[in-house]
């Protein structure tokens, strides 16, 4: 992962070089990268204060609706193949035996 690290600054002229204009430019753009830094903190530590606050961390809670996922999936397979050897036992379609039970398409 790469970092965000800002560039590095090119070489510094002393103020006696810079002109009244870029001295105060360059206080400016000092001024509010301290500000923006001090913001990222604020951001990071905000964010550490919610995440420590979840009951459950994102990704045990995707995983576990993964896992449900897949146990719906293998139960309601089941209940198709079931329902599938019903209607092979009586002779008609699939269809005529979901609805008897009262299985839409939707379901």
């Amino acid at each position: 992962m790469a970092s965000l690290q800002p560039p590095s600054p090119p070489p510094a002229k002393d103020d006696s070089q810079l002109s009244a204009k870029e001295i105060k430019y360059r206080d400016s753009l000092l001024a509010k990268i301290a500000a923006l830094e001090s913001e990222i903190t604020d951001i990071k530590a905000q964010t550490s204060a919610v995440t420590a606050k979840l009951e459950n961390p994102a990704k045990s809670t995707i995983q576990q609706h993964i896992k449900l996922l897949h146990d719906f999936n293998e139960i309601r397979d089941v209940g198709l193949h079931l329902i599938g050897m019903i209607a092979d036992e009586r002779g008609v379609g699939l269809k005529t035996v979901l609805s008897e039970f009262g299985v839409t398409e939707k379901d």
